[in-house]
C-alpha cells in the first residue's frame, strides 16, 4: 500500500516522515526505472539532520493557487500555526534561485505521507520548492522561464503601508549634522507646496535639477534602554522637494507637505527612504533580546500593521525580513496570600503578545511592523526570537 500511496504524490514529491527519518523503512521503487539525478545536485537534506515538524494549521487548505495581492506573510499564515517557520522548512530546487519570491498563479499544495505533512510550490508544472527532505529527480530537470521580478507577491501588505515605510524615520547624531539644510524660504519665514526654499551642503552629485530630497526634521533621542547608548534621532518627515537649481545656496520646489518647512530643516535623499516590497522572511541567526524603544506617531499603543523602532539593529544581526516575537514586560506584584515558604514577592513570566517583521534596520536601531497582536503593544515591550 505505501508504493500506491507514494506514486499518488508522485507529482508533488517523494517524501518521508518529517522529523522521523531514522529507523524509517525504504519505500518500494517504481516498477518503471527512474531517471537518473544529474550529479549538479546536492542532497536535498543535509546527512544526519532531522528536518523540523512542520506546524501545519488544522484549517490549511489542501491546495491553494497564489492571486494577486497576497502577501508572504498572509500565505505562510494560511498554511502554518507559526509564520515564521516558513523560512526554515523547505528544501529548495538547485535549479531555481531566490525561492522565496511567490507569483500569482503559483500553486501551493499540502498532502500527508502517514501523519506527517508535506508543503510543496509548482510553478507551471515545475516543483520549486517542497517540505520533503527528498526531491523526485525528474521533477528536477532545468526548466528557462523568465519572469518579470515586478510580478512577484510582496512580503507585507506594501499597498497599505507604503506611506508610512517609504519615509526616512532615524539619523544618527552625526548623520543629522552633517546632513544639508533649508536656509530659508523662498519668498517667506515659513514654505508649503508649492512653494519653494533655499538649501545649503547639497553634495556636488546630488546639486542639479531633478534630484528629490525629503525634508526632515529631529524629533526625540533614540537611546538602549539598558546601556543609555544614544542610538539616533527619529525624524519627522515635512515635505518632498525637487532641485530645480544648483549652486550655493541651490534652490529647490516643494512638490508635497503635511509640515510647513523652516530654516535648519534637514534634506535627505528620497531613495534613501525607499523600502523594497520582496524581501524573504527571515528566522534571527542569532540570540535577539532587545526592547520597544518608540512607537512611529507618538501613539503609546500600537496594533497590527503599526511600525516601532528597536533599540537592536545590523550590528545585532537584524536586516530586513528578520521575524522576531513580542512579550509583556515581566514585572513584580506583591501576594498579600503568601505563607510558608512562599514570598511575598512574585514576579510575574513574560507573555508573548505579538510578532513583527523588520522592514528597516540600520546599525544601532531597526523598524519593524507589528503583524500581529493579542493585545495592544507598548514601548519598553521586549522583543525575542520567536
Amino acid at each position: 500500500m505505501q508504493g500506491v500511496g507514494l506514486r499518488k504524490l508522485g507529482l508533488i514529491a517523494v517524501a518521508v516522515g518529517i522529523g522521523t527519518l531514522a529507523g524509517c523503512a525504504s519505500p518500494k521503487p517504481p516498477s518503471s526505472k527512474p531517471a537518473p539525478v544529474p550529479q549538479s545536485i546536492a542532497p536535498p537534506a543535509p546527512a544526519g539532520i532531522k528536518p523540523h515538524p512542520i506546524p501545519v494549521k488544522k484549517t490549511a487548505p489542501l491546495r491553494y493557487i497564489v492571486k494577486k495581492g497576497d502577501t508572504l506573510w498572509g500565505i505562510s499564515s494560511r498554511f502554518l500555526r507559526d509564520p515564521w517557520y516558513w523560512p526554515t522548512i523547505w528544501y529548495e530546487n538547485p535549479y531555481i534561485k531566490n525561492p522565496h519570491l511567490i507569483y500569482p498563479g503559483d500553486v501551493i499544495t499540502l498532502s500527508r505521507l502517514g501523519n506527517h505533512p508535506v508543503l510543496s510550490i509548482h510553478r507551471a508544472g515545475t516543483l520549486i520548492a517542497t517540505t520533503s527532505p527528498l526531491l523526485r529527480p525528474r521533477m528536477l530537470r532545468p526548466r528557462i522561464e523568465r519572469i518579470p521580478l515586478g510580478k512577484a507577491i510582496s512580503t507585507l501588505p506594501y499597498d497599505d503601508i507604503a506611506a508610512l515605510l517609504s519615509k526616512p524615520r532615524v539619523m544618527t547624531a552625526k548623520q543629522y549634522q552633517a546632513a544639508p539644510y533649508v536656509l530659508r524660504a523662498t519668498e517667506r519665514l515659513l514654505a508649503a507646496a508649492p512653494g519653494g526654499i533655499y538649501a545649503r551642503g547639497i553634495p556636488a552629485a546630488e546639486n542639479r535639477p531633478g534630484t528629490r530630497f525629503a525634508v526632515v526634521k529631529k524629533s526625540h533621542p533614540l537611546y538602549d534602554p539598558k546601556t543609555h547608548e544614544l542610538l539616533g534621532y527619529e525624524v519627522i518627515y515635512l515635505a518632498r522637494a525637487t532641485v530645480t537649481a544648483g549652486g550655493d545656496p541651490s534652490t529647490l520646489q516643494l512638490d508635497s507637505s503635511i509640515q510647513e518647512v523652516v530654516p535648519g530643516n534637514r534634506l535627505v535623499p528620497i531613495e534613501a527612504g525607499t523600502i523594497p516590497s520582496r524581501f524573504p522572511l527571515l528566522a534571527p541567526t542569532v540570540p535577539v533580546a532587545g526592547e520597544i524603544i518608540s512607537v512611529i506617531g507618538g501613539m503609546n499603543e500600537v496594533g497590527q500593521y503599526q511600525a516601532v523602532v528597536l533599540d537592536r539593529g545590523t550590528r545585532n544581526g537584524l536586516k530586513p525580513g528578520t521575524m522576531l516575537a513580542v512579550y509583556t514586560k515581566a514585572k513584580h506584584v506583591f501576594d498579600p496570600y503568601a505563607h510558608g515558604n512562599l514570598t511575598h514577592e512574585v514576579k510575574l513570566p513574560e507573555r508573548r503578545i505579538g510578532d513583527l517583521v523588520v522592514f528597516r534596520a540600520y546599525p544601532q536601531v531597526s523598524f519593524a511592523l507589528v503583524m500581529r497582536a493579542t493585545q495592544p503593544i507598548r514601548v519598553n515591550d521586549p522583543i525575542r526570537n520567536p
